[in-house]
């Protein structure tokens, strides 16, 4: 396809990351390596819609400035593969890397099954894929007998130990199976139970599980087929049990779908997302979410904000002085189409807030994005408004407790920021974000 067209789109987002043209979506194999951020995503390179399913490949020093690698994974059509779907990448004993991801096959009824691929060179640029060498297949795994559509595997350590979980249909249930590797050479896996469970009539499935530890607690997050959960609670990796004891909504939005985490060089996990359902029709179609620092706060709670690297494509500020509301603002020039605005709201009674033709509603105790379920927030306050906008990709922050990501129509005429309500305006602060196009590796 012929990118230039998609590459001077006013629309496209110029800040977050996409291929160059084309479709992607779930973000896979996410790690820190070497000095650099390596994030691997579902791909068409053919078309701007869901088919033919690659692992396109990008990296990065600062999760902000991203560098295009060749594609890693292509359906491997000689060992009757269709789709390489997602999953995950993690290092063997032997201290090798590895990625673990769902092989589908050209034959319709034929199960998933779960396969390893190999880096060709030090830079990660080519990939041998195993196909022919399943680590798990339905047939052979000694675990109960799973629907056809098993996928998404993911790894973790505890206890220095090493465990894969994927969703997986069981009977009328969604189910997270989890799987224990002895060995070390993330080729054998024994089945040690279900991780977590819920009613088909809930749940639909559970696609793109994780599970991280923080402390002495851990938490599943998971992509049901609608806003991405998480809970949180203790894991058990002698029984192979996990208490959930909290849980919420990574997004408050399903335009925010199929999370993926990784740890950084501090240790501290990193999320990224496919923010999803552009328009079609403009030769392109998904873009990395912005990627968020994610913890647990004292009550269980899960918390994220932009990772502190975006701070670095700050440019132009506007300070917006203490003020009751009702307020309106036009956004300089270059804010309205990539820009970041930070606000500081004494709640009082109430707030509303109206930017990139989305509102959001504060009360004393509560936030609402739109038409969407209301947020618990802590005691009345002083309460932190983040949006960061780019082009058609609105992403909010609320106190680093709720978060709502929105594709919006792009707006080239002049944008303005709309306050009203019984709340003040504590301080403000608006900046221009430059753009930070991916380069060739």
């Amino acid at each position: 396809m012929n990118v230039y067209p998609t590459l001077t789109d006013p629309a496209l987002p110029r800040w977050h990351f996409g291929p160059p043209a084309c479709w992607m979506n779930d973000p896979n194999g996410a790690c820190w390596h070497d000095g650099w951020w390596h994030v691997f995503y579902q791909h068409n390179p053919d078309s701007e819609e869901w088919a033919n399913m690659h692992w396109g490949h990008a990296r990065s020093r600062d999760l902000v400035h991203w560098e295009h690698l060749p594609i890693a994974l292509y359906p491997q059509h000689a060992a009757n593969e269709k789709h390489c779907c997602s999953g995950c990448l993690t290092f063997g004993a032997d201290g090798l890397p590895y990625i673990l991801y769902t092989s589908s096959k050209t034959d319709p009824e034929a199960a998933l099954t779960q396969v390893l691929a190999t880096p060709n060179d030090p830079a990660w640029r080519t990939w041998t894929q195993h196909v022919d060498t399943p680590i798990l297949a339905l047939p052979s795994h000694d675990g109960p007998a799973f629907g056809a559509s098993w996928r998404d595997p993911f790894v973790f350590r505890a206890a220095g130990r090493t465990f894969l979980i994927l969703g997986a249909e069981l009977g009328d249930e969604a189910v997270v199976p989890l799987y224990e590797n002895p060995t070390g050479d993330l080729k054998q896996w024994r089945y040690r139970g279900i991780l977590h469970r819920a009613p088909k009539r809930e749940t639909v499935f559970f696609e793109c599980p994780c599970f991280l530890p923080f402390g002495d607690k851990w938490v599943l997050i998971t992509s049901p087929v609608r806003e991405v959960e998480w809970w949180s609670g203790t894991f058990d990796p002698d029984r192979a049990e996990f208490h959930a004891e909290r849980w919420g909504r990574v997004d408050e939005s399903d335009h925010y779908y199929a999370s993926h985490t990784a740890y950084g060089p501090d240790g501290s996990p990193v999320m990224f997302g496919w923010a999803q359902k552009f328009p079609k029709g403009r030769g392109w179609n998904g873009r990395l979410g912005a990627p968020r620092r994610v913890w647990l706060d004292d009550a269980g709670e899960l918390r994220s904000a932009p990772v502190a690297a975006l701070a670095a494509l700050r440019s132009a500020e506007t300070i917006l002085p203490a003020q009751p509301l009702p307020f309106a603002l036009t956004l300089p020039e270059g804010a309205m189409h990539e820009g970041e605005l930070t606000l500081e709201i004494e709640r009082g009674a109430g707030a509303r807030i109206e930017l990139a033709g989305e509102t959001i509603f504060l009360t004393a105790d509560t936030v609402r994005f739109g038409e969407r379920p209301a947020v618990e927030l802590p005691a009345p306050g002083t309460v932190r408004v983040r949006w960061l906008l780019d082009r058609s990709l609105l992403e909010v922050f609320i106190d680093e407790r709720a978060t709502f990501t929105r594709v919006v129509p792009f707006q080239p005429a002049t944008a303005q920021l709309k306050m009203d309500g019984s709340a003040r305006l504590a301080s403000g602060r608006v900046w221009t974000l430059r753009a930070a196009p991916a380069t060739l590796a």
